[in-house]
């Protein structure tokens, strides 16, 4: 599977948290094209069919079946840029 460090379940859980969304929200990784392509992240009501979902210390991940394959081994990170904009990078697991 794939591990979510600490600074990236915080952001999760305070991206999933917002009023809007349902109390089975969480944040859904999907990829569409190639493995370089970059993959689309969004905050969503709930899993789509064919999703797996992963809950860490209350962060709830949607994984597309792509993007689940593309994770395999990975470690998902987020970090911040000088703007305050937040980026979720992927690291070969060590």
């Amino acid at each position: 599977m794939f591990t979510l460090t600490r600074q990236a379940r915080s952001v999760v859980r305070r991206v999933t948290s917002h009023p809007v969304l349902s109390a089975r929200s969480g944040l859904r990784i999907a990829s569409a094209g190639p493995e370089a392509a970059p993959m689309q992240v969004a905050a969503v009501r709930g899993p789509q069919p064919g999703d797996a979902v992963v809950e860490h210390d209350g962060a709830r991940v949607f994984l597309g079946p792509r993007a689940l394959e593309r994770l395999q081994g990975r470690t998902v990170d987020a970090v911040t840029d000088q703007a305050g904009r937040v980026q979720f990078v992927l690291k070969a697991r060590s």
